[in-house]
């Protein structure tokens, strides 16, 4: 393939990825409605009573915005425990280390250290992270400030600078926002109507890695929510999982469905759509055997359509079955205040100590510049700093995207818009216009979502210089330019110390994936629990996927690396396999080779080392007749063979 051509594939994968992400669906109109009624409320009281940062103000309310109001809340109240830490413990250090740079810089070093290192092992390092942040941040400034008396009233107005737009924020949300089940419900509604539509357009199959992206993080806040009633509360985790295990059965789907096929199946989703739209009251009589039976008479007994009707039904009882009793929520793992391998494993401890790197880094360019309009440089060092370098690869070109954007827009509202401003409400309808479009951005999925983010901090920085209308472009000069230092000082320090590729990630969810199937395959105690983390680290291994194309060539590649899509059919197969419907009590003689097949798959993956032989052949039953009841099971497992002989095949 040349160039020229894996260039224009990109930009229509780019295109395609543009519409998917920015196309409206319901709920979007309203969440973007509060964000900007929360930026313009917040804008006008800081104009009001001169509260100083007045741009970091509106940008909190970015920050802490979320789908429903408890998960808002929450990430509220967060925010003002940091600040309040970050108050107290900035005062502190202003008494020591104000006249000191030799105890100022290690301060500041600590804290950056401290705060990356529990952001990814610490239960409550999102506090942390922010408290140490706004003190690296109040810490950069001491060389600014005049005398300690201004520093100390700075530190304090950042109380306020947090408060107001949180307690704005919060207002707002309770006001107009939906509840979480109302968000669950109709997150899933949106997904059964797309893939309605999806099967009768056939263009569902490159959909399924984003339903289930958008579904699995539900599990987890379904069952703390195990005891609302049914009718207020209709996702629940019997309907989450088994539209998790549609989506991935789909993977085994032909490549071509017939007309009638995709008719019967939409019709059907469409069934379950109605029924969850009627919060749990029956609408029709509970689908019997017969019914999946007729039904599998027109599919010309594909196994993959088969399961398919069969979990649908599932899916549909579950709507419209009353749940009596609490759903078990039994073999929770126990939440710990430390990840497990947070003292042992040197990735975390590596990754902190590059951000320290960079943050240090930065701080020493823009100071022996003496050009302290970079100090954006730090802000960008703290937030694009990720994991593997795909990441914050991704991160930077979303910040860089969102930053360009966001200031020719302030740059040009200061030219052309704000000399033709009087008033407050006249500046309170310029912020809510932009702020729209950087919501409309921001409520996308975490592929895009950053760059609105970053859009609205640029045009904030820009437009809100002080309490008159800005007409200095230096200032939004200065603050563009050292978005730009960051992202290139932390590109250099991550593909420099300790290169962690985001292709090691997709290694490590694969095996998870394998080391699921064979729980699956193998019809264990925990078959169920296995399901859904094969479909976790199928979900895992799509994301981190995507983010390995930005590292394009500057990280060696991994060799015996099996495709995602390829592990994805194997996950469907393994799914139809051991559907009640298809394979109601399947000999563990019949899978025993593909369990241990696909176990010493994992092991060779972890371990970064070719995958195992391929399987030798199955001895192959004699064809049984379409009426026959093994004649499904039959077909099911000779398409499970294939599957792994593929995988088996493709990294040799």
């Amino acid at each position: 393939m040349t160039a020229l051509t894996e260039s224009q594939q990109s930009r229509r994968s780019l295109r395609e990825l543009l519409a998917v992400e920015l196309a409206p669906r319901e709920g979007r109109w309203a969440a973007v409605a509060r964000i900007a009624t929360a930026c313009v409320i917040t804008v006008a009281i800081a104009m009001i009573f001169q509260i100083p940062q007045p741009a970091y103000m509106a940008y909190i309310v970015f920050l802490i915005s979320k789908d429903e109001p408890t998960t808002t809340l929450t990430s509220a109240l967060g925010g003002l425990v940091a600040a309040t830490l970050a108050v107290i413990l900035s005062i502190g250090l202003a008494l020591i280390d104000t006249a000191e740079p030799a105890l100022r810089l290690p301060a500041m070093g600590l804290a950056t250290f401290a705060a990356m290192f529990t952001a990814r092992t610490f239960a409550l390092g999102p506090i942390s992270f922010l408290a140490a942040y706004v003190i690296v941040l109040m810490q950069s400034l001491v060389d600014d400030i005049p005398n300690l008396e201004a520093l100390t009233r700075l530190i304090l107005w950042m109380w306020v600078v947090a408060f107001v737009p949180v307690a704005v924020t919060l207002f707002v949300n309770f006001l107009f926002g939906a509840s979480a089940a109302a968000v669950r419900s109709r997150l899933v509604r949106g997904i059964l109507k797309e893939l309605e539509t999806g099967l009768v357009r056939q263009d569902y199959r490159k959909a399924l890695p984003g339903w289930r992206a958008r579904l699995a993080p539900l599990l987890d806040t379904v069952r703390e929510h195990a005891e609302t009633p049914q009718r207020l509360n209709p996702v629940t985790t019997s309907v989450l999982t088994a539209l998790l295990d549609l989506l991935v059965i789909m993977e085994a789907f032909p490549a071509e469905l017939p007309h009638a096929i995709r008719e019967e199946l939409a019709s059907r989703v469409h069934g379950c759509l109605t029924a969850i739209e009627a919060r749990g009251h029956p609408l029709m009589s509970e689908p019997t055997p017969q019914t999946v039976q007729s039904a599998e008479g027109r599919v010309e007994q594909s196994p993959a359509v088969v399961a398919f009707l069969s979990t649908l039904s599932r899916l549909y009882n579950a709507v419209n079955r009353p749940r009596t009793l609490p759903e078990a929520t039994e073999g929770r793992a126990p939440r710990r205040p430390f990840a497990p391998d947070a003292f042992s494993n040197p990735a975390y401890w590596q990754f902190a100590l590059k951000t320290t790197i960079a943050v240090a880094t930065s701080y020493s360019i823009y100071t022996l510049l003496d050009w302290p309009g970079l100090r954006t440089s730090i802000v960008t060092c703290f937030f694009v700093a990720l994991a593997s370098l795909g990441e914050t690869v991704h991160k930077l070109v979303l910040r860089l995207s969102g930053a360009i954007i966001g200031g020719l827009i302030a740059g040009l509202s200061i030219v052309f818009v704000l000399p033709h401003l009087t008033d407050i409400g006249q500046l309170c309808l310029l912020i809510g216009s932009v702020s729209v479009g950087a919501a409309w951005v921001a409520t996308s999925s975490e592929l895009l979502s950053y760059a609105g983010m970053q859009l609205a901090f640029a045009f904030f920085l820009g437009i809100l210089q002080g309490y008159a209308p800005a007409t200095d472009l230096t200032v939004l000069r200065d603050r563009v330019v050292g978005i730009l230092l960051g992202n290139i000082v932390i590109t250099v320090v991550f593909s420099s110390f300790w290169p962690a590729s985001a292709r090691s990630a997709v290694r490590a969810a694969l095996a998870d994936v394998l080391r699921a199937i064979g729980a699956v395959i193998g019809r264990q105690s925990i078959a169920e629990e296995a399901r859904t983390r094969t479909v976790q680290a199928l979900v895992r291994a799509d994301y981190f996927r995507a983010l390995s194309l930005f590292e394009l060539r500057m990280l060696p590649r991994h060799s015996n690396l099996p495709a995602v899509a390829d592990i994805e059919r194997l996950a469907g197969a393994a799914f139809v396999v051991t559907t009640d419907s298809i394979s109601p009590e399947t000999e563990r003689d019949s899978t025993a080779p593909f369990v241990q097949w696909v176990e010493s798959a994992a092991d060779s993956l972890s371990r970064n080392q070719p995958m195992p032989n391929i399987p030798a052949a199955r001895v192959r039953s004699p064809p049984l007749s379409s009426a026959d009841p093994q004649a499904l099971s039959q077909k099911a497992l000779e398409q499970l063979e294939s599957e792994v002989r593929h995988v088996a095949s493709a990294t040799h």
